[in-house]
Formats: C-alpha cells, structure tokens, sequence
C-alpha cells in the first residue's frame, strides 16, 4: 500500500444506525457537537460537512481497508 494514504483504525460500524461496512465511511463532526463515525446516509442527516474541522470521507478499499479519499 502507498505509504502517503491515510488509513482509518477505527470502528467500522456507523455510531448512529450501526451499519457495519459501508463502502464509504465518514469521519466528522455531528450537529450535537461530537465527532462520530457515520454511514452516508447518517452524516447527511447529522454531520456538519466535510473539510478541516468538520470531516473526512474513507473508502473501503478490496483489502478491507479504509483509506482518506476527501476532506
């Protein structure tokens, strides 16, 4: 893998529906105030976008792996 893409470590699970596995996942900050891993369709309804200090998106690549894609 290039050493230059950012992967992610931690959970794979959406905290708001549980999804497990999404193809993409999605690093940010919610309209609650916290940071939480979300499915797309979560962090639509509850994230405040995507960029320096609201979030990031990682794409499930064939190894099983997330890695940074945007944001």
């Amino acid at each position: 893998m290039d050493d230059s893409k950012v992967v992610w470590y931690g959970s794979h699970a959406c905290d708001f529906c549980g999804f497990y596995g999404p193809k993409y996942l999605v690093d940010g900050k919610t309209k609650q105030g916290p940071w939480a891993t979300m499915c797309p369709s979560c962090h639509k309804a509850n994230g405040v976008g995507l960029g320096l200090g609201k979030g990031q998106i990682y794409e499930l690549n064939n190894d099983g792996i997330y890695v940074k894609v945007s944001g």
